[in-house]
């Protein structure tokens, strides 16, 4: 079986009418980071607002994308905009379907030569923006679920990647869910693990403002 269009990416989220009938999500869990553990909570928004709240010892540590820009604090510290590569990845992040958006966001799309991650076959797909570095994707051959995203910013010291390897794939009101995503970059990684999820639940624009 070979992930050929758009449509089968959707269909394997649980299909298009099904997506668009939900509209925010709410989620709960803790992120680890090099063997320790962390209270997060995570809100997103139709069609790529979300804001990220991890605890620590020391308060709050937020990271939003507000639709059009991203943005980071600490408890104690000044909040900041971030940088139009930051922007761009925490943008990605935000995205709330992109099984409904891939087409939209990447307007082009092509095929590479099919992988494996762990032993499972999966497709590969090398998505073009325009003025941007490409993004590799990677899908289960056989559920048509995301695995994999590869993701490159633009810095002095060239091209840096961020691989982000989505699993623990749930059923919620009709729509598959990945509730564990892995980021690693040259210089680290965390894991978050979702406990909680819920969905088309009030969430005011608001919660995604720059505070």
């Amino acid at each position: 079986r070979h992930i050929a269009a758009c449509s089968e990416v959707r269909a394997a989220m649980g299909g298009a009418d099904a997506l668009r009938k939900i509209t925010t999500r709410t989620m709960k869990g803790v992120i680890v980071t090099n063997g320790n553990e962390s209270p997060i909570e995570l809100f997103t928004k139709s069609p790529n607002k979300r804001i990220s709240i991890s605890k620590t010892g020391a308060g709050e540590s937020l990271t939003a994308f507000d639709g059009a820009a991203g943005w980071m604090g600490s408890t104690g510290r000044p909040t900041r905009v971030m940088s139009d590569t930051e922007s761009d990845a925490a943008g990605l992040d935000a995205e709330f379907s992109l099984a409904l958006r891939l087409k939209e966001i990447f307007p082009t799309l092509r095929r590479g030569r099919p992988d494996e991650i762990s032993g499972t076959p999966v497709e590969v797909l090398t998505a073009a923006r325009q003025g941007k570095p490409p993004v590799r994707l990677y899908f289960d051959q056989k559920s048509g679920l995301l695995l994999r995203m590869v993701r490159y910013a633009e810095t002095s010291m060239g091209r840096m990647p961020t691989q982000i390897d989505y699993a623990d794939y749930r059923e919620v009101d009709g729509v598959k869910v990945a509730c564990q995503w892995t980021l690693s970059r040259p210089n680290g990684r965390f894991t978050i693990k979702i406990a909680e999820v819920k969905q088309n639940v009030p969430i005011d624009d608001s919660k995604f403002a720059k505070q």
